[in-house]
C-alpha cells in the first residue's frame, strides 16, 4: 500500500489480507486497495487523518442506505429519520467506524446496504434503467464481497426481502439481480479458492477464539450466549471493549443462566418474526435481517478468528434499530387512543435517546485516541481478557522505568490468566511480553542479588513460552500435512531473543547461543546478531563474534549501528591490528585489512549456507560471485 505499482497491485489481488504477517485465509483486496489509495494517491502516508475521513464518509454513506431502507420498509420519511439516527450515532459502531481496520466492515455493510436497494430499484422498472440497476448491483455486490467475506449475506437479505413481499414482483422479474450478483462473488470465490490452495494453513489460536477447543454443543451454547451480550449491548452500550480474547466470554456450561436468557430472547425473537410476517411485515424483516447479517460471525455456524467483537453489529445493528422503531410506532398507535399527545412525547423520547447515544459515541472515541487509552480501557471493561493485559504491560514498559511496576504487575495478571492452559491451547506471544518486563525489571535494579530472582523468573517464563510456541508449531505443521501441505513455521522470534538476553545476564552464553541461533536463523533482526556477538565474546571467541556481527552487515545493507559495534569490537579484541582504520576524525571498518578479510569470507559462507537452506539458491550463488570478486574469497 505504499506505492501505487503493478507489482503491488498483483500483490494486493493475488495474496492474503494480513500479508505476509500471519496465515489467515483472509482474501479483501478492495479494502487493501482503500489503504493503498489514502497512502500513495491521496499522498496521506503514515498520518491517519485522512484514513479517517475515508472512514467517516463510508459511514455516512451507509446511513443514507439505511435511510433510504426505511424509507422504502416503513414508508414513512419520519421513520426512516429516526432509524437512520438511531443506528449512525450508536457507540456500538464506534471500533468499524473510528478504528481505521474498520473500514474492511464499512465496504462491506456499504455493498449489501447499495446491492439490496439496486435489487429493489430494478424490480420497478424496465429496459436500459433496469440494466443500469442490474450493473449497479453487480458492482454494489463485488464492492462488498471483496472488501469483507461477511458481504456474501447479500443474497440471503435479497430472498428476504423477496419473500417478505412476494407481491411486488414475479420471481422472473426477480431473478436478473441474483444474476447480476452472482458474477462479482463466482469471480471472488474462484479467486479465493485459488490463494487458499497455494498458501499453508493457519493456525486460529485458543486465545483468540476459545470454541476451537470446546465440545459442538458447548461452542454453540457459548455463540447463542454472545448474541444474547450482543443484544444486551444494543440496549445498553455501558461496559464496551475494544476486544473479547480469553478469558473474557468463559464457555457456556450447562446450564448457564446468560446462555439460557440469551436462548429464550432468540426464541422469543424467532416467534414474534413469525407472527409478524402477516401483520407487521418490516418487523418480520428487520428481526430476520438482525441475525441473518449476524450469522457469518456468530461462530453458530462455523468457528471464526474471533470468539466476540463489537465490529461484528456494524450491519447487524440496523436490524435492532429497525425493531426499535418500529416498536415505537406500535406503541404510540395504542398509547394514542387514550393519550393523543403520546405519539410527540415518544419522539422526543427518541430523540433524546439519540442523543444520548450520540454523547456516549463521542466518549467512547475518546478511548480509541491512543494504545494507552485504549487498553487501559480493555483491561477494565474485560478484566479476564489476557490480551488487553499483555499489550498494556508491553504498551507499559515501552513508556519508561517510571511505568515498569505497573508493567510487571500486568504482565503477572496475564499469566495468572494463562498458566491453567495446556501448552497446545496456549499461547506464546504474552509469555515473550511477560519475560521481557521482568527482565527490564532485573536491569533497573542496582542490586546483583535482586536482579538475578528477576533475571530466573523471567527464564522460567521464556521456556515455557518456548514449550508453547513448539506446540504451536507443530499444530500448524500437522494440520497442513493432514491436507497435503507443507508449512514453514518459525513461531514467534521477540520470545527467542529474550531468552537470549536473559541467559547472557545470568552468565550463561553458551545457553544463550541456542535461542539466538535459532532467532538469527529466522528473522533479519540485527538485534539477534548484536546478542549473539556478546554470547561468542563472553566464551572467549571474539573473531566469531566478529564473524556474526559481520553477517548482520551484510544483511542490513551496512547499518550504521552494527558498523558501530563491529568498530568497537575490533578496537577491544584486536587493537594491534589493521582492522579499524580512521579518516577523517571517524573510526570506520577497513575492509582491505586481510583480518577483516577472512571474517567477511566466513561470514559469507554461512549466509550462503542459510540461504540454500531457505530454499533461496540463486541469492546464495550472487552472495559467493560478489564476496570472490570483492574480498578473494574462495567459492563454497
Amino acid at each position: 500500500m505504499h506505492e501505487l505499482t503493478r507489482q503491488n497491485i498483483h500483490l494486493i489481488l493475488s495474496d492474503e489480507y494480513w500479508y505476509n504477517s500471519s496465515t489467515t485465509g483472509l482474501y479483501r483486496p478492495l479494502t487493501t486497495f482503500s489503504y493503498l489509495l489514502n497512502y500513495a494517491v491521496f499522498g496521506n502516508g503514515p498520518n491517519p487523518a485522512g484514513y479517517h475521513w475515508v472512514n467517516f464518509l463510508l459511514h455516512a454513506a451507509n446511513i443514507s442506505l439505511v435511510y433510504l431502507l426505511g424509507l422504502r420498509l416503513l414508508e414513512d420519511s419520519n421513520l426512516a429519520v429516526a432509524l437512520a439516527a438511531l443506528w449512525g450515532v450508536h457507540p456500538l459502531l464506534t471500533e468499524s467506524v473510528t478504528n481505521v481496520v474498520g473500514r474492511a466492515d464499512l465496504l462491506a455493510a456499504l455493498g449489501v446496504l447499495a446491492g439490496l436497494q439496486c435489487h429493489i430499484s430494478a424490480l420497478f422498472t424496465s429496459g436500459r434503467r433496469k440494466l443500469a440497476w442490474l450493473g449497479a448491483m453487480a458492482v454494489a455486490a463485488g464492492i462488498g464481497i471483496f472488501s469483507k467475506e461477511s458481504a456474501a449475506v447479500l443474497p440471503g437479505i435479497m430472498l428476504l426481502y423477496d419473500w417478505t413481499w412476494p407481491s411486488l414482483a414475479s420471481w422472473r422479474r426477480r431473478a436478473p439481480g441474483y444474476l447480476a450478483m452472482a458474477l462479482p462473488f463466482a469471480v471472488f470465490f474462484s479467486l479465493r479458492a485459488d490463494l487458499h490452495a497455494r498458501l499453508p494453513i493457519g493456525l486460529v489460536p485458543y486465545g483468540d477464539n476459545p470454541l476451537f477447543g470446546a465440545g459442538f454443543w458447548t461452542a454453540r451454547l457459548t455463540a447463542v450466549k454472545i448474541v444474547g451480550k450482543l443484544i444486551g449491548l444494543f440496549l445498553w452500550p455501558i461496559n464496551q471493549s475494544a476486544d473479547y480474547s480469553y478469558n473474557s466470554v468463559p464457555l457456556a456450561r450447562w446450564p448457564d443462566a446468560g446462555a439460557l436468557i440469551a436462548l429464550a430472547v432468540c426464541l422469543a425473537a424467532a416467534v414474534l418474526a413469525i407472527r409478524s410476517y402477516r401483520t407487521a411485515k418490516p418487523l418480520f424483516f428487520f428481526l430476520a435481517f438482525f441475525f441473518i447479517t449476524l450469522a457469518p460471525t456468530s461462530n453458530l455456524l462455523i468457528p471464526i478468528g474471533s470468539i466476540m467483537a463489537e465490529r461484528f453489529l456494524y450491519l447487524p445493528s440496523a436490524g435492532l434499530a429497525g425493531c426499535v422503531v418500529w416498536s415505537v410506532r406500535a406503541l404510540c398507535r395504542r398509547l394514542a387512543v387514550v393519550w393523543p399527545g403520546a405519539p410527540r412525547a415518544a419522539w422526543i423520547a427518541v430523540g433524546l435517546i439519540c442523543l444520548t447515544l450520540a454523547a456516549r459515541t463521542y466518549t467512547r472515541n475518546l478511548v480509541w485516541l491512543n494504545e494507552l487509552s485504549l487498553w487501559t480501557s480493555t483491561a477494565s471493561a474485560s478484566p479476564e481478557n489476557f490480551k488487553a493485559h499483555s499489550t498494556l504491560a508491553d504498551i507499559l514498559a515501552r513508556s519508561g522505568p517510571r511505568q515498569l511496576d505497573r508493567a510487571v504487575a500486568e504482565a503477572d495478571r496475564t499469566l495468572a490468566i494463562m498458566d491453567s492452559l495446556p501448552d497446545e491451547w496456549n499461547t506464546s506471544r504474552p509469555y515473550a511480553t511477560a519475560g521481557w518486563c521482568y527482565r527490564l525489571k532485573g536491569d533497573s535494579l542496582s542490586s546483583p542479588a535482586t536482579a538475578v530472582g528477576w533475571y530466573r523468573k523471567a527464564l522460567a517464563t521464556l521456556v515455557h513460552g518456548a514449550r508453547v510456541d513448539a506446540a504451536e508449531r507443530q499444530q500448524i505443521r500437522r494440520i497442513n500435512l493432514d491436507r497435503g501441505k507443507r508449512a514453514s513455521v518459525a513461531g514467534w522470534m521477540p520470545l527467542y531473543l529474550e531468552m537470549g538476553r536473559v541467559y547472557l545476564r545470568l552468565n550463561d552464553p553458551q545457553k544463550a547461543l541456542e535461542p539466538l541461533a535459532y532467532g538469527r536463523s529466522h528473522s533479519p533482526d540485527p538485534e539477534f546478531a548484536v546478542e549473539m556477538s556478546h554470547a561468542w565474546r563472553a566464551e572467549g571467541n571474539w573473531e566469531r563474534a566478529a564473524i556474526v556481527l559481520i553477517e548482520a552487515v551484510e544483511d542490513a545493507a551496512m547499518s550504521t549501528a552494527l558498523t558501530a559495534e563491529l568498530v568497537s569490537l575490533y578496537k577491544q579484541a584486536a587493537p594491534a591490528s589493521c582492522a579499524v582504520r580512521e579518516a577523517g576524525g571517524a573510526l570506520s571498518v577497513d575492509l582491505n585489512c586481510p583480518l577483516v578479510r577472512g571474517h567477511v569470507c566466513a561470514a559469507s559462507q554461512d549466509l550462503g549456507s542459510a540461504y540454500r537452506q531457505a530454499g533461496q539458491t540463486a541469492r546464495a550463488e550472487a552472495m559467493a560471485r560478489s564476496a570472490a570478486q570483492n574480498f578473494g574469497c574462495p567459492a563454497p
